[in-house]
């Protein structure tokens, strides 16, 4: 509205922009403003994107230094636990209780709850790593029980060292929460790149793997809070420790925010587990193939939502139901139509797939084989994983956060129950397969709940024309995956015309997420 252009451009003007008499120069100044945002979003999006294109890099360099074995399953252990743990523990209470906090305070008070955050977040993570520190045997048995003691004890030294991480990998998200409170986003984004790039040249530059992940991890974790902390201290004053701020309130968001995505990290250390008591190695293998299994997720589901979901909590409080309702159809159309694009091709090349990535790797007789075969069937599960977190952001909308917190805790449940059934029958491949039922369980129960929410339009918009959309596409790539291997051409050239086939059929019947995009990045 006018008066809303107005107000953008006075609080435009407030943070350093020049006063221009007439709304005409307010307007001006809200779209500047806006292509800022919109500039700033992209560069968060980049980082979180490059971020786990070095994890993904931090895997293949782990397989080329160690393949599979009890020595690279110690690796992934270093590796994935004290985040894991601030993520269970903490999860986004951090951000959840403290944003909204700092930014309702004045600038003293915010420092004086920062002051008080900090100190109470560093003296929990510091007990709660003291404590796993002390029963390190017993944590161990929980992360990896097909260990032996032997393997148990000689891990535990550097596990105990990795644990000083956890408190400065806690002190981190109060500056994030502080920085994000004041509109500094990409100081958050970057660091999962700071400690994977960090963690890539310690194993590059320090000869035995154990260590050079324990200086990668302490390095990237220090390195991370000193950027953070630096850029903390640039926007501080000094703190008013009278200043009165809700504690109460602020306790209960931080209880509330340990919901679905909380609960849902539970699911890869749960495999992780099953898949340690099959044979040495087969820990490092499943890592292998999660990572490659979380590329499309990140780069499809991340595209998907930045080009056609930011409008849809607007939608959802102010606009009528049936806009929201083509908002969600369109966008899960496309997003089921290029999930499958990724999850064919791999499932028709699994072992084309794990020659390309991860080639020269070490691996010992049959590794190889195996990890082709878990690949297939975790990109199986691909589609099932893009529609729980997809569907999680559109309930989350509707605030029907309750429902998913019971949604993820079936998931849980199925993945800790198939997963000792299947790992007993089938090993690895049961592990994955249990891994990939969790996630199917997780889009049928939250499909439900969204029939409930809103009704079934949505899935009667994304169903549109499904024999082209879907349908077609997936017929087309099996037929280009079995011609390609009738006559031998090589992997490589078997992926691109199987996606590339796909992908022409699907832009052919439906050009929704083109035009999108074009109406995206138009000035």
């Amino acid at each position: 509205t006018r008066r809303g252009w107005c107000r953008a451009a006075a609080l435009y003007a407030r943070r350093g922009g020049r006063q221009r008499s007439g709304c005409g120069g307010a307007a001006a100044r809200g779209r500047v403003e806006g292509m800022t945002l919109l500039r700033a979003g992209a560069v968060v999006a980049g980082f979180v994107l490059l971020g786990r294109l070095t994890g993904f890099l931090r895997e293949i360099v782990i397989a080329q230094v160690g393949g599979a074995s009890t020595q690279t399953d110690l690796m992934v252990i270093l590796l994935t636990f004290p985040d894991m743990l601030i993520g269970l523990v903490m999860g986004g209470g951090i951000m959840a209780a403290l944003v909204p906090a700092f930014s309702r305070l004045s600038a003293p008070a915010r420092a004086a709850l920062l002051l008080r955050a900090g100190a109470a977040v560093l003296a929990a993570a510091t007990l709660l790593a003291a404590v796993i520190a002390l029963e390190t045997p017993r944590v161990l048995g929980l992360l990896a029980p097909g260990w032996s003691a032997e393997a148990v004890a000689d891990a535990a030294p550097a596990f105990r060292t990795i644990l000083v991480a956890v408190p400065v990998t806690a002190l981190s998200g109060v500056c994030v929460a502080y920085l994000n409170s004041q509109g500094r986003f990409a100081f958050g984004a970057v660091g999962t790149l700071i400690v994977n790039a960090c963690v890539i040249a310690a194993l590059l530059g320090v000869a035995t793997p154990a260590l050079a992940i324990t200086v990668g991890v302490l390095a990237g974790t220090g390195i991370r809070f000193a950027v953070q902390g630096a850029v903390t201290l640039r926007r501080w004053t000094r703190p008013d420790f009278a200043a009165r701020y809700d504690g109460p309130a602020l306790l209960s968001r931080f209880a509330g925010s340990f919901g679905f995505f909380s609960v849902i990290l539970i699911l890869p250390p749960l495999a992780r587990a099953y898949a340690s008591m099959t044979e040495p190695g087969a820990l490092s293998l499943f890592n292998y193939a999660y990572k490659l299994m979380e590329l499309p997720m990140v780069v499809i589901v991340s595209a998907i939502a930045t080009v056609l979901l930011p409008r849809l909590s607007g939608e959802v409080r102010d606009g009528p139901p049936a806009r929201s309702d083509r908002t969600v159809g369109t966008a899960l159309r496309a997003l089921l139509a290029l999930l499958l694009v990724a999850s064919v091709t791999t499932v028709a090349h699994a072992d084309a797939v794990v020659r390309l990535v991860f080639h020269g790797a070490p691996f010992g007789d049959g590794q190889e084989a195996a990890l082709a075969a878990i690949v297939a069937i975790g990109f199986l599960g691909v589609p099932f994983q893009g529609l729980v977190a997809f569907l999680a952001t559109v309930l989350i909308s509707h605030d029907r956060t309750g429902p998913l917190v019971a949604v993820s805790a079936t998931m849980a449940a199925t993945m800790a129950a198939l997963g000792h059934l299947l790992q007993a029958h089938w090993g690895l491949s049961g592990v994955m397969a249990a891994y990939a039922a969790a996630y199917a369980t997780g889009a049928v129960l939250q499909t439900a709940l969204l029939i409930r929410t809103v009704g079934a339009a949505p899935l009667r918009i994304a169903a549109e024309r499904a024999g082209a959309t879907l349908a077609a596409p997936v017929a087309a790539g099996l037929a280009a995956a079995t011609g390609g291997r009738a006559l031998e051409v090589p992997g490589p050239v078997g992926i691109v015309l199987t996606a590339g086939t796909m992908l022409a059929v699907y832009v052919a019947a439906d050009g929704t997420l083109l035009r999108a995009l074009r109406g995206r990045v138009r000035p």
